[in-house]
């Protein structure tokens, strides 16, 4: 049997074979002791197994002396805030994302919102290959219920200071492929006063995903057909969990997930200016809408809590990823659909002659390039021989990130599948495609 994907955000794997619900009750417990007795919130999304892995979550928990307080079906940003109530001790969300409909996985939060930092993941490395401290029948606790999570969220968000909940009539299509966002998505256009329509709002029978999982331009075709024929201004695209959001303008053109940060950069720091954080493979928009307001933006590693250390680190109030992540502090610290939604929503009524297409059209022209390839092996070996094909990295924290002449490239090992990711963007298609040459040739060598 294959073993389970450890990240800095959890575990995951396709669920009865690399992840298995023995899997989830042992990461659980040793997340318990970790914590220590007291409250644990959990969330899922929409799989299949997801009743099952939360059942195995919850005797994990409990075995330890933890009060699993189920929120019920949340996005994970939900989980998050939760994670951050008074008397939590931490956060459990039950959701492998962006990954196919068989996978499922564990997010770990801790009372800041934010996914285990450095210290709590060498510590619970250390718990995991430990003999577990179980208690006896006076330590056990009681699973509890939780309700309201969802509206809570949607509150908070609704009354951030940069929100607009009213003027410019607007319409969405939102795309929730059968999860997490058919709850939040609809509520959270309620309260900004926005019209809405919904496609794909539950999973097959047999447990799938309505379409490809994660959302971007390959993903949303049918959202785009849907944006036009409704007459809709802009289109949201989500992942399962909710913390991603893509976009599609009033034209059906599929601007995708890239473009989902950069508006908020621009919105956000054309009210309050300041220091802005991206992720190594985030699109040069988040630099282009920065710039227009005379702001700085920093590069961190691929992953949520490296955004948001690197965020602490240069005092920046917002950051996020170019997946479609937007992170405010005004919110919390975290990947949010719902601040994504609002700031665009937001956008449009503070400039009500303006579209999504004329918005996007404003920037540069950039090709990306996005593509993932199989590999096992050996990346200290893959990246000696990239060196001496793409020279010299600029960066070396998060795999190899290379400067090019009209943009960047980027690649690196996933932290979250068996693959290596190739991510790069130029204005000049011929220099793309050379570089994904040299790294297939390099690719060959070391299959």
């Amino acid at each position: 049997m294959k073993k389970p994907i450890i990240s800095g955000s959890g575990i995951r794997g396709i669920f009865g074979e690399s992840f298995t619900v023995q899997d989830a009750c042992s990461f659980a417990a040793a997340f318990g002791e970790l914590v220590g007795p007291g409250r644990v919130v959990v969330g899922r999304d929409t799989r299949k197994s997801g009743p099952a892995v939360e059942a195995a979550v919850c005797a994990g928990l409990l075995g330890v002396g933890c009060t699993p307080i189920l929120l019920g079906i949340v996005t994970t940003p939900t989980v998050q805030l939760e994670a951050m109530r008074n008397g939590i001790c931490g956060g459990i969300a039950v959701t492998s994302s962006h990954n196919p409909g068989d996978w499922n996985a564990l997010k770990l939060i801790g009372t800041d919102g934010v996914f285990l930092r450095a210290e709590a993941r060498a510590r619970l490395s250390e718990l995991l290959v430990s003999e577990r401290k179980w208690v006896d029948y006076r330590g056990c606790s009681q699973t509890e219920i939780l309700d309201g999570s969802i509206a809570r969220h949607v509150d908070l968000v609704a009354e951030l200071p940069l929100v607009q909940k009213t003027g410019r009539k607007l319409k969405v299509v939102l795309d929730v492929t059968g999860a997490t966002a058919a709850l939040l998505g609809p509520a959270m256009m309620d309260a900004l006063n926005v019209e809405w329509e919904m496609i794909f709002p539950e999973m097959t029978p047999e447990g799938d995903f309505p379409r490809v999982a994660e959302p971007n331009r390959e993903s949303l075709s049918v959202l785009a057909e849907e944006v036009v024929q409704r007459g809709a201004d802009v289109g949201f695209g989500f992942d399962p969990d909710g913390d991603r959001l893509a976009l599609v303008d009033n034209r059906g053109r599929l601007i995708g997930e890239e473009y989902t940060i950069a508006l908020a950069l621009d919105h956000v720091l054309s009210h309050n200016p300041g220091p802005a954080v991206v992720n190594l493979s985030t699109s040069s928009l988040a630099e282009d809408a920065a710039e227009k307001h005379g702001c700085v933006v920093y590069r961190s590693p691929v992953g949520e809590v490296n955004v948001i250390e690197e965020m602490e680190k240069r005092g920046a109030d917002i950051g996020g990823e170019g997946n479609g992540g937007v992170i405010h502090r005004d919110c919390h610290l975290g990947r949010d659909s719902a601040v994504g939604m609002a700031y665009v929503v937001s956008y449009l009524r503070e400039h009500r002659e303006m579209t999504i297409s004329d918005w996007a059209d404003s920037f540069p022209a950039y090709i990306n390039m996005k593509k993932k390839v199989d590999f096992t092996g050996d990346f200290a070996k893959m990246a000696l021989l990239l060196k001496e094909q793409l020279g010299q990295p600029d960066d070396i924290t998060d795999g190899l990130w290379w400067r090019r002449n009209g943009g960047w490239v980027h690649i690196r090992p996933s932290g979250t599948e068996p693959v290596v990711r190739f991510i790069a963007e130029n204005t000049a298609q011929e220099i793309l495609d050379s570089d994904y040459a040299l790294f297939r040739k390099v690719l060959t060598c070391v299959e």
